[in-house]
């Protein structure tokens, strides 16, 4: 590489990791949730929003401008992502850029960081795969979930999504739908082409079939690449 050129990582290794930071800074703060958003300067990003101690976080993983924390002076760029020895240092930083603090003990897995692991992982376990895998999450700018899901493409038809219709109606009915900000559902694509549907309850559904990704996990020791296998069956493929 000549001193002219600028190293610039694949989308999907940047992909991998940025997910891997957000879901681990998730798992390690569970008042914080995964959004979608899309901002004209760097297009789509993924945001961790919540407030913890009375202090909003709002920290955004972009392909294309990498991790930045708003209203603090911190921002690990694409490249360096792929730099670190041990990738857990960059969630220190952030911890100690917005002053957060870190945990005293890990929490434990929730349905809600569950999704967020799995997704992780798959990103991660498919860098090499000949195809594409991305994902869509519910946007603020989508309309109401229970009105029109029609950004899942052909997912929105699944007859594994009618249970989880069924909870978002409750959760409707009883006013909290969408009180906490957190995308309601996550959609994994291989080669733009829908996979799994990830939801905030712990569960993947696949155009077949329903897992409890929560319950397979703990069924299986905790060991996450075995329940998302299980989970994700024939559709895991590379």
């Amino acid at each position: 590489m000549s001193g002219a050129e600028v190293f610039r990582a694949a989308d999907r290794f940047v992909d991998a990791q940025l997910w891997w930071v957000a879901s681990e800074l998730c798992r390690r703060h569970p008042r914080l949730g995964l959004i979608e958003s899309v901002y004209e300067e760097v297009g789509t990003v993924v945001e961790a929003v919540g407030t913890i101690d009375g202090s909003f976080v709002r920290v955004g993983f972009s392909r294309a401008a990498g991790i930045a924390i708003k209203d603090r002076e911190f921002g690990v760029a694409p490249p360096a992502l792929l730099e670190q020895v041990n990738p857990h240092a960059i969630l220190r930083r952030i911890e100690d850029a917005h002053g957060m603090g870190k945990p005293v003990e890990t929490p434990a897995t929730t349905g809600v960081t569950i999704g967020y692991r799995a997704i992780a992982w798959v990103l991660g376990a498919m860098v090499n795969s000949r195809h594409s895998w991305t994902l869509r999450g519910e946007r603020g700018s989508d309309p109401h979930v229970l009105q029109d899901v029609s950004w899942m493409g052909e997912a929105a038809d699944w007859a594994s999504l009618d249970e989880l219709k069924g909870w978002w109606q409750l959760a409707e009915d009883d006013g909290a739908l969408y009180e906490i900000t957190v995308a309601h559902a996550w959609l994994l694509l291989r080669d733009l082409e829908p996979v799994a549907v990830l939801d905030r309850y712990g569960v993947l559904r696949t155009a077949n079939r329903s897992t409890n990704l929560l319950e397979e996990y703990r069924s299986v020791d905790a060991n996450l690449a075995r329940a998302a296998v299980l989970a994700l069956g024939d559709a895991l493929r590379v």
